[in-house]
């Protein structure tokens, strides 16, 4: 009779063990971008995550993600922040849609963690400046931070290195504008758009090739990115950032000139070119149907992956032209990227923020770099290693301190609906003049920025 006791006895401290084990798992669940190679490689670099924390912290985690494309995210996100859900515990989030997520307070507020936790406060002095204004504050340049940078990214062109080499091309070109073409990085860091509307024209032969790609779609920001990075570079601006003004700045004689500049630059563009998007102007690039186009870092490995790409081996990246404002050539583009943040509702902020530490350190952002992602750590952008890995890392690196993001306000959506419906007619309609697309942005906006309170 007590030997029978034996199997029961051990099968109760089995099931004992393997309770307290499975307690002892905490879950980690990420919301993320699909089809977006920064965001998924979160979830594919989560298991040395997993296994850091069981041997350096004494904890078992598994880390999940659900993905939703960029169109749907922000609703996703807000839906399950706006229910107090703790569904997930850290978001992938564009940079703009932090206002939009901290004034409800529904993230938890970073400060008293880059101020007290040594671990932290190394992150954030390893950081360039351009990206702890990009990706952390709420209110706009303020010191009152949400998210931590998840990746970089930066706009850059990508250019046809082998049309460029090309003798005749070469003696074509200089026979009839009087220069050579450019052929290096160093040329195009010289270079401003109105000399890069020669190369657009010389390479437009349609139907076979044309001599740019550009984003002029409607959907989420594509349209508005690209608009603001002209406005930027020809030395106008979207907004007033002390004031929140409007009027009399996004319809300034610099803003409705690049955007005179930026529809007229369609003729160059493949039919269709209109409605691109990334992905429109990747396929583009990637086909072989265009001589460059400007889009993001971020996307260069899909650019040149051969197994989509019939000009992997024919490509360089380089920055994206400036503009000659007297005598000194102006390049300002729109930042891309996104931040972490952690939701004020997850049972698990400890994990999240021990993922964070995990996330910084120099070998997994190298790691990330490896994989396909853009670090935002200066110890790792600043090296060799990283500036050769591949042939966007460059560019992105010396575009970061010429880039400058969206406004941060919690009515982020509504005022970029309004710019990406007022660019888009007007680039539709040559009817439409850029000041009166301008005067119409300004005036909606700033009933939005009255209405709740930005705009005195």
């Amino acid at each position: 009779m007590r030997r029978s006791l034996v199997p029961i006895v051990f099968l109760v401290s089995l099931l004992v063990f393997s309770s307290f084990a499975f307690a002892q798992t905490r879950t980690l669940n990420l919301l993320g971008i699909s089809g977006w190679t920064p965001s998924e490689l979160a979830l594919k670099m989560a298991p040395a995550f997993e296994e850091y924390a069981r041997e350096k912290l004494g904890y078992e985690v598994r880390v999940t993600a659900d993905f939703a494309p960029f169109t749907a995210l922000y609703e996703k996100a807000a839906a399950a922040l706006a229910a107090r859900s703790s569904q997930y515990d850290i978001i992938i989030s564009d940079s703009q849609w932090l206002g939009a997520f901290a004034e409800p307070g529904h993230l938890i507020q970073l400060n008293e963690f880059f101020e007290t936790d040594p671990v932290f406060k190394s992150i954030f002095e390893t950081m360039y400046p351009e990206h702890i204004t990009a990706y952390m504050p709420y209110p706009d340049h303020s010191d009152t931070y949400w998210g931590f940078p998840q990746v970089g990214d930066n706009l850059v062109m990508y250019v046809r290195k082998d049309l460029l080499e090309d003798p005749k091309e070469q003696a074509d070109f200089e026979a009839k504008y009087g220069y050579p073409l450019p052929q290096t990085y160093e040329d195009f860091a010289q270079l401003d758009w109105d000399t890069f509307v020669d190369l657009m024209e010389f390479f437009t032969r349609p139907p076979e090739l044309y001599g740019f790609a550009g984003e002029y779609s409607k959907e989420y920001d594509f349209m508005s990115g690209h608009a603001m990075s002209m406005i930027w570079t020809w030395g106008g601006d979207i907004i007033d950032w002390d004031t929140y003004r409007v009027n009399g700045v996004i319809n300034s004689p610099e803003a409705n000139e690049a955007m005179e500049f930026y529809r007229d630059i369609l003729k160059y563009q493949p039919p269709g070119a209109i409605t691109y998007g990334i992905d429109q102007v990747i396929n583009a690039l990637a086909t072989g149907q265009v001589f460059a186009g400007i889009t993001w870092a971020a996307v260069g490995a899909s650019i040149f992956d051969p197994s989509i790409s019939v000009v992997h081996d024919k490509l360089m990246v380089v920055l994206p032209p400036g503009k000659l404002i007297d005598g000194e050539l102006n390049r300002l583009y729109c930042v891309g990227g996104q931040s972490w943040v952690i939701s004020k509702y997850s049972e698990n902020k400890d994990v999240a923020l021990d993922f964070m530490r995990w996330w910084y350190q120099p070998e997994t952002q190298m790691e990330f770099a490896r994989l396909g992602g853009l670090p935002v750590v200066r110890s790792i952008i600043d090296t060799e290693e990283f500036l050769s890995m591949q042939p966007w890392h460059r560019a992105y690196k010396d575009m970061i301190p010429l880039s400058l993001d969206f406004w941060h306000l919690p009515n982020y959506a509504e005022l970029l609906q309004i710019q990406q419906e007022e660019w888009t007619a007007f680039v539709a309609d040559s009817r439409i003049t850029a000041k009166q697309a301008h005067d119409n942005i300004a005036r909606r906006q700033e009933m939005v920025l009255r209405r709740d309170g930005f705009l005195k």
